[in-house]
């Protein structure tokens, strides 16, 4: 299962996403879950990164088991619009394949 947490700050803006796992959907490569959660965390590090150029802290271990992205606190705002989205987005797919991926929120001003 890939658990995904999201830490907002104490007035309620999203300041970080922490994934860990893998899904277990299916066998590596025909894993559609682990997938679509891989395809959304480069589409929105693309987004905040290289569109946006929030200079986003990304960690990714054990060969993408462990992914955090951590926005800047200087530039929590700019990077709303796309937590947002991307917290929206994993929420939904947790609905349709709670089994395999599960999304939390949690009040905290970072992800350590």
């Amino acid at each position: 299962m890939t658990t995904v947490t999201f830490y907002r700050t104490q007035d309620g803006r999203l300041s970080a996403v922490d994934l860990l796992g893998h899904a277990g959907y299916a066998e590596e490569g025909e894993d559609i879950v682990c997938a679509a959660i891989s395809s959304s965390v480069q589409l929105v590090h693309a987004l905040l990164y290289d569109v946006q150029r929030i200079a986003v802290d990304t960690l990714i271990e054990d060969e993408g088991a462990h992914i955090r992205l951590t926005l800047p606190h200087d530039q929590l705002d700019a990077g709303q619009d796309g937590l947002s989205a991307f917290r929206l987005h994993l929420t939904e797919l947790a609905e349709n394949y709670s089994e395999f991926i599960k999304v939390t929120e949690v009040y905290n001003d970072a992800a350590d």
